[in-house]
């Protein structure tokens, strides 16, 4: 009965933040969604043309990806199966849901920056940066578990991703840390979250680890990490917050708070032209949020993408 009650509140708050109807939300939290395919620009001896042809060569029906180039996708959640575990061990492709790669194509990171991804693990964003940057700037990955950040500098390696700096520690504290002064031009912050998004309700524990209790904790801590990256955020710099979850909790709130707080950050509009992409929330129940929040972007489960959210935060010039 208790898995019930929670299976329902689960359902009727997505339904209630996504615009959804239940029947809706039972079909689209069903199943996995269809994978990305990112070919590796950087791999130190296979040209991306080649990379291509191999992956054409074990899944011919490869669609584009308009919006983010090198990348593609093709139909089911298995569809690069045959093709994924020679070209992963060997950094050719990197294969991630369509909506992880929205971050990154917001945040724009171009040559020469000086970029700071603060929950960095498992490597898929990180390593679209330095693809976005071909190598040239600097690239510093912090996580907050030592293991996964020890991993993930095993796999830059792999994915021949140079890194200036690759630390572990809490994203909320991170500013005291790194050196007195230091900031950046471009950071990502792609938090831990309550990971809606991923929420697969064909299994009878699926929502083992889901509460609105574990919701309100992660709002806070969350909104700490932004005004924690604010400050490492130079003046005209780009920060783009994301998550994979659906909460407006946990999206909306922490973006408005930190609006709210400084005046010199700015949203940004994110131009990716998909039906799965719409314009985040104003308003959730009893709360109003800065209506620039319009200019952020929630992504509606479908065979491609999971649930999502991502804003773009611009800092203004120095006048």
């Amino acid at each position: 009965m208790a898995d019930t009650r929670k299976r329902n509140r689960f359902i009727d708050r997505t339904a209630e933040a996504l615009n959804l109807g239940r029947a809706d939300v039972e079909a689209l939290f069903q199943g996995a969604r269809a994978t990305t395919a990112r070919v590796n620009v950087l791999h130190p001896s296979r040209r991306p043309d080649d990379i291509e042809a191999d992956l054409r060569a074990v899944v011919p029906s490869l669609q584009a990806v308009p919006w983010c180039p090198n990348t593609w996708r093709t139909d089911g959640p298995d569809g690069f199966s045959p093709a994924a575990p020679g070209l992963i061990e060997d950094g050719r492709v990197y294969l991630q849901n369509a909506s992880s790669l929205l971050p990154v194509v917001a945040l724009d990171p171009r040559p020469g920056h000086k970029v700071l991804d603060v929950a960095a693990a498992p490597g898929g964003k990180a390593f679209h940066i330095a693809a976005r940057t071909g190598n040239d700037g600097e690239l510093w990955l912090n996580d907050g578990n030592p293991q996964r950040a020890a991993h993930l500098g095993e796999l830059a390696a792999v994915y021949g991703v140079p890194v200036t700096r690759l630390t572990s520690h809490p994203a909320q504290y991170l500013d005291k840390y790194l050196g007195d002064g230091e900031t950046f031009d471009r950071i990502l912050l792609d938090v831990q979250c309550s990971g809606e998004g991923r929420v697969d309700l064909r299994h009878g524990d699926a929502l083992r680890f889901w509460s609105e209790a574990r919701i309100e904790k992660y709002k806070f801590l969350q909104t700490k990490m932004l005004d924690t990256a604010y400050k490492l955020l130079r003046p005209g710099g780009v920060m783009v917050y994301s998550t994979c979850t659906v909460a407006p909790e946990e999206n909306e709130f922490p973006v408005d708070k930190v609006l709210g707080r400084h005046a010199d950050l700015d949203l940004a509009p994110i131009a990716v032209d998909e039906p799965a992409v719409i314009p985040a929330r104003t308003s959730w129940r009893e709360l109003r949020f800065d209506r620039r929040l319009s200019r952020a972007v929630r992504v509606v489960p479908d065979g491609t993408f999971e649930a999502f959210f991502a804003a773009k935060l611009v800092r203004s010039p120095l006048s």
